[in-house]
């Protein structure tokens, strides 16, 4: 008997509806300007269902450890707006908070952008750069976005359903269907809006009510991440041209793969050459940290841009900038000279230093900062002066500076 009821609580669970005069649900349905009518709509019963077998399964984000970081930051953003708190579930929606998702049309980041829109909203997207990855860029352009939606059509629903399927699409519909009333728009047999806009709208609002549930939140332990006002883990801080990501991630001795789930906007790894100043985030617990350890001096004139011109080959650039072909070919991964025409700046490196140079050591496989140390007679201290990025664990190849 004990089996049996423990196969049937988890499909009890799953089937479970809600209240339609709970005043929770009711709020919910509020803020996103829809009438209390709509909690009977069996087409949101059955998304809610679906949403809540997810969720019991995986929770609400991709992983929790994503929406520790993710959740207080978007919340922490929508708070300074004039959304309601409940649109953190269109990030939901979107991408379940896995940064570094893609759509099969080509939309990208928290907020899913397509690469037209995102620029169409101030997000900078090149060889370097994919701002539609910044995740807090990202999020300021989704909430400018969506409330000059709002102010289009009156409506947060409105909003919601243009953020999916473009306004154009959206004022069409309305006008075929005579009214604004969200079940005439997302009923299927009328097919106003595509299916997709229909599915969108219900997927928001039903993870929207998933998380008014407290009982819900206690099974799947999300309770303190909804119902509690959270500060926005991540801070920014700007950093010059050229900044590469391991170094930061040497400073903060963290690892680089958590410092790149912040920066999944930096495509190379490092801040884009052509801004003197380039947003970085780190995590707010490394503020201080940061500010002790990190310094810029050694750092300038990492590599310049060359805009390519007519007769421009590789070999001329190599005798120009004294680098060599293979390193201009590296750097903006091009195979051969034909790739040239394809690059309107190639990024060019300089004053890298040499390990011929006197100065400089190349580690071997095994070596440590302390062995190097021994074999130039130098303290570690001496060594971390002239090499504030350096950890203690050598990678072979690895360039350390020995003197100025």
């Amino acid at each position: 008997m004990k089996a049996i009821l423990a196969l049937l609580v988890p499909l009890w669970l799953f089937a479970v509806g809600f209240d339609l005069n709970d005043p929770k649900k009711i709020e919910v349905l509020r803020h996103f300007d829809i009438p209390a009518s709509f909690l009977s709509d069996p087409y949101l019963h059955d998304i809610y269902a679906k949403k809540r077998r997810e969720c019991t399964l995986n929770g609400f984000a991709d992983s929790e450890e994503n929406a520790d970081i993710f959740i207080p930051m978007l919340s922490s953003l929508i708070a300074q707006s004039d959304l309601p708190s409940e649109f953190l579930f269109v990030a939901m929606a979107e991408s379940r908070l896995r940064v570094g998702t893609s759509s099969s049309r080509g939309a990208a980041g928290l907020w899913q952008f397509m690469e037209q829109t995102g620029k169409l909203h101030g997000l900078h997207i090149d060889q370097y750069v994919d701002e539609r990855r910044d995740h807090i860029k990202s999020t300021r352009a989704a909430i400018a976005y969506l409330s000059s939606l709002k102010k289009q059509f009156g409506k947060w629903y409105l909003a919601l359903i243009a953020y999916n399927c473009g306004d154009g699409r959206l004022n069409r519909a309305i006008r075929k269907a005579g009214t604004t009333d969200l079940k005439v728009l997302a009923d299927p047999k009328r097919s106003y809006i595509p299916p997709e806009s229909r599915n969108y709208i219900r997927s928001v609002v039903a993870l929207a009510l998933l998380a008014s549930d407290d009982v819900f939140l206690s099974q799947i332990q999300y309770d303190s991440a909804f119902t509690t006002a959270q500060e926005n883990p991540i801070a920014t801080v700007y950093l010059p041209e050229g900044e590469d990501i391991d170094r930061i991630a040497a400073v903060l001795e963290m690892p680089k793969k958590k410092l790149v789930k912040l920066n999944t906007h930096l495509k190379k790894g490092v801040t884009p050459p052509n801004e003197e100043s380039y947003p970085v985030y780190i995590p707010k617990a490394k503020v201080d940290e940061f500010r002790q350890k990190y310094r810029t001096h050694a750092l300038k004139g990492y590599f310049l841009m060359h805009r390519v011109k007519s007769g421009d080959t590789l070999s001329r650039l190599s005798t120009r900038y004294n680098i060599s072909e293979s390193a201009i070919m590296t750097e903006n991964m091009i195979a051969d000279e034909n790739d040239l025409d394809t690059k309107r700046y190639l990024k060019i490196p300089v004053n890298r230093p040499s390990n011929k140079q006197v100065g400089f050591h190349k580690a071997r496989k095994g070596e440590t900062l302390a062995s190097v140390a021994t074999l130039y007679n130098l303290t570690i201290d001496q060594i971390k002066a002239n090499n504030p990025f350096v950890s203690n664990t050598l990678k072979e190849g690895q360039e350390v500076k020995i003197d100025d």
